[in-house]
């Protein structure tokens, strides 16, 4: 496998061998180790010193199940510290394809207007002038580059956002059918590849061949009974998707509402999982679908409308609440216009739905008016101040309306779990290197930790932490393997993927060596965001979560402090 740079400055682009000291590492644990070697911690993260990497896992390319995703790493321009953001669709298998390990962007263009796309073809990797596609939504430029390289084309892209380097920026990647649905959203790196003058990378098909497996045997064995597990677990996140976990969140009291005013929503059986699979099976869509090949769970959906046209794909958990009860707005069609006109601006439907929440909240917005919502995100395509402010994200919305409840931890906007009820999440919120994100650590029902001897009621304070810290850990090596979130962070599986790795690549890791994959890079990265000036004491969360008693239970966020302050991820 090999690593591809591009010199924006020069217009270079290079191939080398993946070095040596990286050989073992995949996913995050490889885009983090390389921003900490090359990019200087205290950097303007939109400045030429700042580099966007995209890696494959090490388990990517391969017949492990769920394993095609990949990660992509910078400075954050939303938290100022370290940043991997994961996604699906056709990148991972076309770059495994291709026998990239990573692509590093670096350098600025000497020109600030310019537009630039990356093709990565059999022939060789480019550099091609995207003046055509300056302005577009990510949905007509990977419609373009499409026609142009081909339907078979990976496409990763900006939109609008990106262009402008606004704060909340996603990185599009186009899915199994080719739209760019699929959102490399939180920390806002679709405005460092903004900043690079880069509108898109294209990965054109490579002919299709089989890794060199030491054991391939060994490998197919573990693969298909992996995956028959998988299927056999995930049965029902495979029939209502992501979208189940609103009436659990609900009944639990911690579904985010009106802006984290409230953990219950009166209308959320409008916006459940079951009335979401109802509707879309009676429009004649699609309730159940991959998001990148191989993938076994299919938890993704394509919503159309009610003649039966796309509208967006795919409907999720997080996008759902933070846009719909969040927000006050209780309707699917809705929510799916939010869904699509998000990912086509390219930007973070999290840290957006946050943001007009605190809009909403302090009278910049009505509550529940999802068309003055739709107006003020078109704003964004426009590039007037409006559309800026909202680009930026919560943290930057909230200052700038003075607003007194900012859900958000080192600048980016907490997610679709009130920490008050999923007081663990509201542990990895605090502590994880990446900002509140409950993709670093997430402790919803069904989670345990490394001794799976040990269980916590996620509603109580008691072990939270220690659920954090292993999960936080189990789910960095998911993420470098290129396997799915919904693999899960799990003992189990660190042993299966121990021994998925001896049989592709002939070594002899133990589980505990896997483990070790994830709590190195967490050092990494903890070391990193510390020498760019993030210090312990922002390793916290907003007070109103430790002072606001959280209808209709009357929670509040309770693990003391002292035990999230500078999280020690060493076991």
């Amino acid at each position: 496998m090999d690593f591809l740079r591009v010199n924006i400055a020069d217009g270079v682009v290079s191939v080398s061998p993946t070095p040596d000291k990286y050989l073992k590492f995949g996913g995050r644990a490889l885009t983090s180790r390389i921003i900490a070697d090359e990019i200087p911690a205290i950097c303007d993260p939109l400045g030429p010193e700042n580099k966007l990497i995209i890696a494959t896992g090490l388990l990517t390319g391969t017949t492990a199940p769920c394993s095609g995703r990949i990660s992509i790493g910078a400075k954050s321009p939303l938290t100022g510290g370290i940043k991997e953001s994961n996604v699906g669709g056709v990148a991972g298998a076309n770059l495994a394809r291709a026998g990239i390990r990573a692509i590093i962007i670096e350098g600025a263009p000497s020109d600030s207007f310019a537009l630039k796309t990356i093709v990565i073809a059999p022939g060789g990797a480019r550099l091609e002038d995207a003046s055509h596609l300056k302005g577009l939504g990510t949905y007509e430029t990977a419609e373009k580059l499409r026609a142009l390289h081909g339907d078979k084309a990976a496409v990763l892209c900006v939109g609008p956002a990106g262009e402008q380097r606004l704060a909340a920026a996603s990185i599009q990647s186009s899915d199994m059918a080719g739209r760019p649905s699929r959102a490399a959203g939180r920390g806002g790196l679709g405005s460092v590849l903004g900043s690079k003058g880069v509108k898109a990378v294209v990965i054109l098909p490579f002919p299709a061949a089989s890794p060199d497996y030491s054991d391939a045997g060994e490998f197919k064995k573990i693969s298909k009974e992996f995956a028959k597990q998988l299927i056999s677990a995930k049965a029902g996140l495979t029939k209502y998707g992501t979208a189940a976990m609103v009436t659990a969140a609900n009944k639990m009291g911690g579904l985010p509402t009106r802006n984290y005013s409230s953990g219950s929503f009166e209308r959320a059986a409008d916006v459940s999982g079951e009335k979401l699979y109802d509707t879309i099976v009676e429009r004649g869509g699609t309730p159940s679908a991959p998001c990148h090949p191989g993938c076994v769970i299919r938890c993704s959906n394509i919503y159309v409308s009610k003649d039966g046209e796309y509208v967006t794909s795919s409907l999720e958990y997080e996008t759902m609440v933070l846009v719909g009860p969040n927000l006050d707005i209780g309707d699917l069609d809705a929510l799916a216009r939010f869904d699509f006109l998000l990912d086509d601006l390219g930007l973070d439907t999290i840290d957006t739905g946050v943001a007009l929440g605190i809009a909403m909240e302090n009278g910049m917005l009505p509550w529940g008016d999802a068309e003055a919502a739709f107006r003020l995100l078109e704003e964004v395509r426009a590039g007037s101040p409006a559309g800026k402010l909202i680009g930026s994200g919560a943290a930057a919305v909230g200052k700038a309306l003075g607003a007194r409840r900012v859900p958000a931890v080192k600048g980016q906007a907490t997610v679709a779990y009130d920490p008050r009820t999923f007081k663990g999440m509201g542990c990895s919120y605090a502590t994880s290197p990446m900002g509140a994100d409950h993709t670093s650590g997430p402790a919803i029902p069904g989670r345990i930790g490394l001794d799976p001897a040990k269980s916590f009621e996620l509603t109580e304070a008691e072990g939270q932490h220690e659920l954090s810290r292993d999960l936080q850990i189990m789910i960095t090596v998911v993420d470098s393997m290129g396997y799915c979130f919904f693999v899960g962070p799990d003992a189990a599986n660190m042993e299966r993927t121990a021994k998925l790795l001896n049989a592709l690549y002939g070594w002899s890791l133990s589980e505990d060596d896997v483990v070790d994959i994830g709590v190195s890079t967490l050092n990494i990265e903890k070391k990193f965001n510390r020498d760019a000036g993030i210090s312990a004491d922002a390793d916290r969360l907003p007070d109103f979560f430790r002072t606001e008693p959280l209808p209709p239970f009357g929670r509040v966020f309770d693990v003391p402090e002292e035990l999230l302050k500078d999280m020690d991820f060493n076991l």
